[in-house]
């Protein structure tokens, strides 16, 4: 059964100079406080956090391309 992930952060990782010139501005590491998945989220330049990587799960209408 699918839920909504509430995310609290368990750390804050240093950013090099390298990954600031792309833009990211900040990185946490969360942990989903009822599944504890954790995943790695982002700051962009523009303040958003974002999941470094995305979350979709493959269904019967996805197409494998290669």
């Amino acid at each position: 059964m699918k839920h909504k992930h509430k995310f609290e952060t368990l750390s804050h990782p240093g950013i090099t100079s390298e990954i600031m010139e792309h833009g990211i501005q900040a990185a946490e590491i969360r942990k989903c406080e009822s599944c504890d998945k954790q995943t790695i989220f982002l700051m962009t330049r523009h303040g958003h956090w974002v999941p470094l990587f995305d979350e979709t799960e493959s269904g019967a209408n996805d197409i494998l391309l290669s």
